[in-house]
């Protein structure tokens, strides 16, 4: 099922813009497990225990005041990632481990209307959205920095300027100068969001784009932009993206489209496309399936990624959410990749 995150984004925006929140608190916390990792290459086959993760996401929201925490706790048995933010419990890798990391955080106080100071605040731009990957656009696809103030001149109006720092959780120690960042966006009259960003500005890794949301059309919400050295969906260089959103009573279809060009990330795709259908067969039941595909067009053979995700999910009363599903991926014709995502999440 298409993930709800472009409209609670377009929502939670569009509020922000006008400087008016309703005091409101949430609480989700997922627990997953792909259950086995299956690799067939050739006449190989390799199984591997997926592990476990808990995911809490925790957002409150009012009027001169917003703050969030996401924190993620894993435990499995293949070490291999060395992300800052990573606190281990266990040994080398391949042997039993546990993991935990901030995986982002924010406060941002408006002490008048006109004036908001964020702390490590971020806002992704409406038109940088693909609903399939359930994503936006890196870097220039959002709004925000490690200190940032955002001004709110006239309703619907979101300018941000701000710097960013070395920082042992959500950022990193890649730059010698200041790395400053600025954003804007406007919504027009319920109907077009437009935006754009500048990031890392000084530095040699700067990050440009401009993007536009049409949510004029009953049920549709079209996505659109450029990117100057953006990365979405393993496709990354100088990007050009579409997302579409369809909703209508039961049936949500979605639609994304990345391509590249004149990057330097040789070992990444070039073209990126995906298409989501889900349907609501009874107020708690729910399938779906998604469909994705990656190329590189310079790789001289296998260069490509096909996947293919069906899922379906189970809702208990307003707290309780079930799913289960496949997700398969064809690497190039030689590699084949499956695994078996369940997971529970509660929410209130």
């Amino acid at each position: 099922m298409i993930k709800r995150k472009m409209a609670l984004v377009a929502t939670v925006f569009a509020l922000a813009a006008s400087g008016v929140f309703a005091q409101e608190f949430s609480f989700e916390n997922t627990l997953s497990t792909d259950v086995m990792n299956v690799e067939i290459e050739g006449s190989e086959f390799e199984g591997s225990f997926a592990g476990f993760e808990n995911e809490t996401v925790v957002d409150f929201t009012s009027e001169k005041l917003d703050f969030g925490l996401d924190i993620l706790f894993n435990i499995g048995t293949d070490k291999t990632t060395d992300d800052k933010g990573y606190l281990y419990i266990g040994t080398g890798d391949n042997y039993p481990y546990a993991s935990f990391s901030i995986e982002d955080y924010y406060i941002e106080f408006r002490p008048i209307d006109l004036l908001g100071i964020g702390f490590h605040r971020s806002y992704g731009l409406a038109g940088s959205y693909l609903p399939v990957e359930d994503d936006n656009v890196t870097e220039a696809g959002s709004i925000g920095s490690d200190l940032g103030v955002f001004i709110r001149p006239i309703d619907g109006l979101v300018i941000q300027a701000g710097l960013d720092f070395v920082s042992l959780f959500g950022g990193d120690d890649s730059w010698d100068k200041p790395k400053l960042n600025f954003g804007a966006e406007y919504e027009f009259t319920d109907l077009l969001f437009v935006g754009g960003a500048l990031h890392d500005i000084i530095n040699d890794d700067r990050s440009m784009g401009i993007y536009v949301s049409f949510v004029g059309l009953e049920g549709f919400t079209i996505n659109g932009g450029f990117t100057y050295n953006g990365d979405i969906a393993d496709v990354s260089g100088n990007l050009l993206n579409a997302g579409v959103i369809f909703e209508q009573d039961a049936l949500s279809i979605g639609g994304d489209f990345a391509v590249a060009f004149g990057g330097d990330a040789d070992e990444d795709f070039d073209l990126y496309a995906g298409v989501s259908v889900g349907y609501q067969i009874t107020d708690p039941f729910g399938i779906s399936v998604d469909a994705t595909f990656k190329t590189d067009f310079d790789a001289e053979e296998n260069g490509w990624e096909l996947g293919i995700s069906p899922a379906v999910t189970y809702a208990l009363n307003d707290n309780h959410e079930f799913g289960a599903g496949v997700d398969l991926t064809f690497e190039g014709g030689t590699k084949t990749t499956l695994a078996f995502p369940i997971y529970w999440t509660y929410s209130f």
